[in-house]
């Protein structure tokens, strides 16, 4: 799935060109929050624990306000619990890619909205009665943000993502038990660098 995210990436870029003042990358590194969606009073009642990380994405523009940006998360350990009782953990790594637009011609603040796919991969389910996730889930990926400019590669940014994936838990047996959404929010402050 990963190598289907990087193809996309590589044959926009491969027909694309911006300004030749600019090489057009934007590197950004980012203290992520990591919040998953409650489940506590639907479905199967489990719900995955929130995280914090740290997380590097880039960002490649197309024209002066159209952008692709490409974000990879490493893999994170997920408690799983309903009513306050521990079922196990699973670790979920996502991964999304963003077309973006750019409103570039204030000064001060620079704010976006981008729209696109997120593919997150499961694995190390470790739960209390043995049962097993999805290996992957793909869904639809929604963003909104904004750069403050300090210079003319340096900003600092304001980033909220909303990722929409599920995993369905399945018994020892392989008999269905419910779907975990987890459709994780993911809100970050950092800085940005544009090449």
């Amino acid at each position: 799935m990963k190598k289907v995210l990087i193809s996309l990436v590589l044959g926009v870029l491969t027909t694309s060109h911006v300004a030749a003042q600019e090489s057009g990358w934007m590197l950004r590194a980012r203290a992520l929050h990591m919040k998953m969606q409650d489940n506590g009073t639907s479905g199967l009642g489990w719900t995955a624990e929130n995280k914090s990380l740290t997380a590097m994405d880039v960002s490649y523009f197309l024209n002066k306000n159209v952008a692709v940006e490409l974000l990879g998360l490493p893999a994170q350990t997920h408690g799983v619990t309903s009513a306050g009782v521990n079922q196990g953990s699973f670790s979920a790594s996502p991964h999304a890619l963003v077309l973006q637009y750019h409103l570039t011609d204030w000064v001060r603040v620079q704010p976006y909205l981008g729209a696109g796919i997120n593919n997150t991969q499961y694995s190390s389910a470790s739960f209390s009665s043995g049962q097993s996730v999805d290996r992957s889930s793909w869904g639809a990926a929604l963003q909104i943000g904004a750069n403050f400019p300090i210079d003319k590669n340096w900003s600092v940014n304001l980033d909220m993502k909303r990722l929409y994936s599920q995993t369905d838990i399945e018994s020892g047996a392989r008999a269905h038990l419910g779907t975990l959404k987890l459709n994780p929010t993911l809100t970050g402050v950092g800085v940005a660098y544009r090449f």
